[in-house]
């Protein structure tokens, strides 16, 4: 969510509010972004046997039907000791949809 306005459609937000407990309309987007940018990295060829997704959020989404806690965040680490370069270009891909990440 940008000030006022959500990243995605509400009819999008408003579908997805039936699968998740969270009462904000901010978290339930999160969510959803956090959910699609899980099947996207993990359908990603270049990224297969490279990362493994673990935390909290990982317990979460795939362990429980409907989850314990809110999660903000995908925890990822690397799954052999390699240059890290190809696989982060493999994630910026992956994750284009999400556009470029501005640091202030």
């Amino acid at each position: 969510m940008r000030g006022d306005r959500f990243l995605i459609p509400v009819s999008y937000i408003q579908e997805w509010s039936s699968k998740v407990p969270w009462p904000d309309s901010r978290q339930v987007e999160q969510d959803l972004i956090i959910s699609r940018a899980l099947c996207d990295l993990f359908n990603c060829s270049a990224l297969a046997g490279k990362i493994a997704f673990r935390g909290g959020t990982a317990i979460n989404k795939l362990l429980f039907r409907l989850p314990l806690r809110y999660s903000e965040n995908i925890d990822l680490v690397q799954i052999q000791a390699e240059p890290i370069g190809a696989t982060i270009d493999a994630i910026r891909s992956a994750l284009s949809w999400l556009g470029r990440c501005n640091w202030h």
